[in-house]
C-alpha cells in the first residue's frame, strides 16, 4: 500500500527510490535499536524556495539509511521564517514518528537537528536558542551547528541534488 506524509509528499533514498512507506521503513529500523536523526535544509531559486527534510537511521559501525521528501514555497521569506519551517519540518517528523511508532517517553531514539549555528559570526546565531529550545521544549534531545550534521551535510547535500550528480558521473 502506497503511503505519504501528513503533507503528502513522496520520500525518496539518495538512490533514488522511492519509498512507498517510509514510516514503516523506519519504524522496522528502530526496531532493531537504531536511531533516527532528523534535519532540514532549504534552498532558494529564482521563482521559490525548496525544503528538503531527511531522516537519516544509523546502525552504528555499519552505515546506515537516509529518506527525504521534498517541499517548495512559493514566496520570499526572511532567514527567521526559513530556520523556523526548517526546525517545524523536522520537529513535526519527529514527533509524528514518535506518535506512529509508541516510543517510550524518553525519545532519545529521535534526534533533531537545527540547521542554526550559535558562532555570533553568522546572522543564524541570533535564532539558536529559540529554535533549540522548540525542540528541546518538545522533548526531543537537539543538535545545532556545528554538529547538525543531519540538516547542514545530509539535507544539504540532498537539496543541493548532489546525488543526482554523483550518479550521472558514475554512469
Amino acid at each position: 500500500m502506497r503511503t505519504r506524509t501528513a503533507e503528502g509528499n513522496a520520500w525518496w533514498t539518495l538512490g533514488g527510490t522511492e519509498v512507498l512507506d517510509v514510516m514503516s521503513s523506519v519504524q522496522a529500523l528502530i526496531r532493531k535499536g537504531q536511531i533516527v536523526h532528523i534535519g532540514t535544509d532549504a534552498q532558494k531559486s529564482s521563482k521559490r524556495m525548496e525544503f528538503v527534510t531527511v531522516a537519516c537511521v544509523l546502525n552504528p559501525g555499519k552505515g546506515g539509511r537516509v529518506f527525504y521528501t521534498r517541499r517548495f514555497e512559493r514566496k520570499e521569506i526572511s532567514l527567521f521564517e526559513k530556520l523556523s519551517t526548517e526546525t517545524w519540518l523536522s520537529l513535526d517528523l519527529a514527533i509524528r514518528m514518535h506518535e506512529a511508532f509508541g516510543l517510550t517517553a524518553d525519545r532519545q531514539q529521535i534526534w533533531v537537528h537545527v540547521d542554526a549555528n550559535p558562532d555570533e559570526r553568522y546572522d543564524s546565531s541570533d535564532y539558536v536558542k529559540q529554535l533549540a529550545g522548540m525542540v528541546a521544549g518538545s522533548g526531543f534531545p537537539v543538535l545545532v551547528k556545528p554538529n547538525a550534521w543531519c540538516a547542514s551535510h545530509v539535507a544539504d547535500y540532498a537539496v543541493k541534488n548532489k546525488h543526482f550528480r554523483a550518479r550521472m558521473r558514475a554512469a
